[in-house]
């Protein structure tokens, strides 16, 4: 608990580096050395040695797992002379030993010497070579290309038993040694090597009457 700046019927409580302002009752004063709001005559408040100057600092830090808070912290420096003591919680005057702070020299880190970067020198500058007009290269002629014949596109012989009767048997576009059984899935069969498929009798025979070997 600190004293509250300038008013002696006021004090601070600190908790979690925060300090909430607390209000005492009425005729009573913060008292630095009970720790309570007494009567005047029991407080020190208006003593010859003041507590702290108006010199606040106010550092505001995260607080940890919540981002809704955060902490307020209020760096406050005793007067010329005075000194911070932890046990009577207030700024006493060392030469009569109330004082149990210790000051100590704080260690900066070493300064790191600019070095300037190298100078290098400068590339020179090659001028471009401008080619006459007359003298420019003429493009090539492209040689002919020979268009590629035109491969007949893939078969969908599912298509072709949607458009027939259930289990039949069709031919195979393009192929007299191959046909199609349309069954629950589109099946493509072949004959033997001496006997093709004959549409007519819807079998594989000798004679491949109606049947086309080639697309139109």
């Amino acid at each position: 608990m600190l004293p509250y700046p300038n008013d002696c019927r006021k004090y601070y409580v600190c908790q979690k580096g925060r300090a909430y302002e607390q209000q005492c009752p009425v005729n009573l004063f913060w008292s630095q050395l009970t720790y309570r709001c007494d009567y005047k005559e029991y407080s020190n408040c208006n003593s010859d040695i003041p507590s702290t100057n108006h010199d606040v600092e106010v550092i505001f830090t995260a607080y940890p797992g919540d981002c809704r808070r955060f902490y307020e912290t209020r760096i406050l420096r005793c007067e010329q002379n005075l000194q911070w003591s932890s046990v009577y919680q207030r700024c006493v005057a060392p030469q009569y030993g109330l004082s149990d702070c210790q000051s100590y020299p704080v260690t900066l880190p070493p300064e790191v010497p600019f070095t300037p970067l190298p100078t290098y020198p400068a590339v020179p500058t090659v001028p471009a070579t401008v080619i006459p007009y007359d003298h420019m290269p003429i493009a090539s002629t492209p040689p002919a290309v020979t268009p590629m014949e035109s491969l007949p596109l893939p078969i969908d012989v599912q298509s072709l038993c949607n458009n027939s009767p259930p289990n039949a048997y069709i031919p195979y576009p393009g192929s007299c040694k191959k046909f199609i059984h349309c069954g629950p899935t589109a099946t493509i069969l072949s004959c033997s090597n001496s006997l093709n498929w004959n549409p007519a009798q819807r079998a594989c025979t000798t004679s491949s009457n109606g049947c086309q070997s080639s697309f139109n």
